[in-house]
């Protein structure tokens, strides 16, 4: 690792996307892309008080998700 600047720096080996995961609110689930979403959602507020509730739980499942989609992907190697 190489450091650029005070808060720069440059991997010896560039990080890779190897998985992707996205859970998605009932208006997304309707469009064309709807079957490529892991999760659709039928209430938006996933059964929280408010949205920001909502959303730092939308989030955490999925960070969570994509986590055990690498866990499986590495499993073949």
């Amino acid at each position: 690792m190489e450091r650029l600047g005070k808060q720069t720096i440059k991997f010896n080996n560039p990080p890779s996307i190897l998985e992707c995961a996205s859970i998605v609110g009932p208006k997304e689930a309707e469009g064309p892309l709807a079957k490529y979403f892991d999760q659709t959602l039928e209430d938006e507020f996933w059964g929280e008080k408010t949205w920001e509730k909502a959303e730092s739980k939308i989030i955490k499942k999925t960070v969570n998700m994509v986590i055990q989609k690498a866990r499986n992907f590495f499993k073949g190697y």
